[in-house]
């Protein structure tokens, strides 16, 4: 985990010449609904509310509802977010991540989108997000071809 950081800063700061990047910052309280099947076997429901802002100015609040698999001191997760600007232009996504217990690393795919985010539909993008107890720091980046 004390990688984390550095590893979540050399992910946002590789740039590639012919792109553009994007760049998401979201901050979250989340809450669990658990079953505990076995000592190393949990299975959660997981929302999540929070806010946002990004490289382009933009800014607003997103939801995110989804599943959590914890096994043997891994994290499977899968959720998915409804993310809304300033201007109640809309984006949803989901996000992806296999990793090891509390913070890690994983995929943004945007699936659909309202207004100027119709644009971003099919973007993958790498993220991410750490914990502190019911609080998450959440980055993403994503790479846009001129």
């Amino acid at each position: 985990m004390k990688y984390f950081s550095t590893i979540l800063m050399s992910l946002l700061l590789i740039n590639n010449i012919n792109a553009k990047d994007y760049l998401f910052e979201g901050y979250a309280i989340s809450e669990l609904s658990t079953i505990e099947i076995s000592d190393n076997f949990k299975f959660s429901a997981y929302t999540s509310e929070g806010m946002w802002d990004d490289n382009n100015g933009d800014y607003g609040n997103e939801k995110c509802s989804g599943y959590l698999k914890q096994q043997n001191q891994k994290v499977e997760l899968e959720i998915f977010c409804e993310t809304i600007n300033q201007n109640n232009e809309k984006f949803w996504n989901s996000r992806i991540r296999k990793s090891d217990e509390g913070g890690g690393i994983g995929k943004m795919t945007i699936i659909n989108g309202t207004g100027k985010y119709r644009d971003f539909i099919g973007y993958e993008c790498p993220y991410g997000v750490n914990y502190k107890k019911r609080y998450a720091w959440f980055k993403a980046k994503c790479k846009i071809d001129n």
